[in-house]
């Protein structure tokens, strides 16, 4: 790799890794490219965006970025490494696929060597059900509302029950002194 495609190549890394709130390092050694293409495809379903990369570009990244959050990773870049990337997702669809993945071919591979998600990080296959499980804060959220909708829900329905009364007697003596 020439001077300028590696510094190019290097620019591009520094962007993912500090413009995505979701990384995966993933490792698909050994893994033919049938399979590959068939990762590649279900990453690309959920915009999940897969690149390989050179380690010592990856460490020179990581370096660039001056993150102390990233330090636990340079003791992963060795070997293959590939690097999973996603900006507005869920950051467990990735788990989820490669979880799907090791049942469906009936493999380890491809093996999670550490992942950020929701400034959180894991690392190794181990995790890998933890990180299927974990919500969004989006998803959090939506669950809080719906807790609390019940609990508005009758506080609005005996307020509107209350007022209902309210109205009824103040109908009701309206009609009697009309009446006489």
């Amino acid at each position: 790799m020439n001077k300028k495609r590696k510094e190019k190549e290097l620019l591009e890394l520094v962007s993912i890794l500090s413009d995505n709130e979701t990384i995966y390092f993933i490792d698909i050694s050994n893994l033919n490219s049938n399979q590959i293409s068939v990762l590649r495809k279900n990453f690309h379903e959920f915009n999940i965006r897969m690149k390989v990369a050179k380690n010592t570009l990856l460490k020179k990244a990581l370096e660039k970025i001056k993150n102390k959050k990233f330090d636990s990773f340079f003791s992963l870049l060795n070997g293959n490494t590939t690097i999973l990337f996603e900006n507005f997702g869920k950051g467990n669809m990735a788990s989820k696929i490669i979880k799907h993945f090791h049942i469906q071919e009936k493999i380890e591979k491809p093996y999670l060597k550490g992942a950020y998600v929701q400034e959180s990080f894991y690392f190794g296959n181990k995790d890998l059900d933890f990180m299927i499980n974990i919500k969004s804060k989006e998803d959090l959220i939506v669950e809080i509302l719906h807790m609390l909708q019940f609990p508005m829900k009758d506080i609005l329905l005996s307020f509107l029950n209350s007022t209902k009364q309210k109205i009824y007697g103040i109908l009701e003596a309206l009609s009697s002194n009309y009446s006489s």
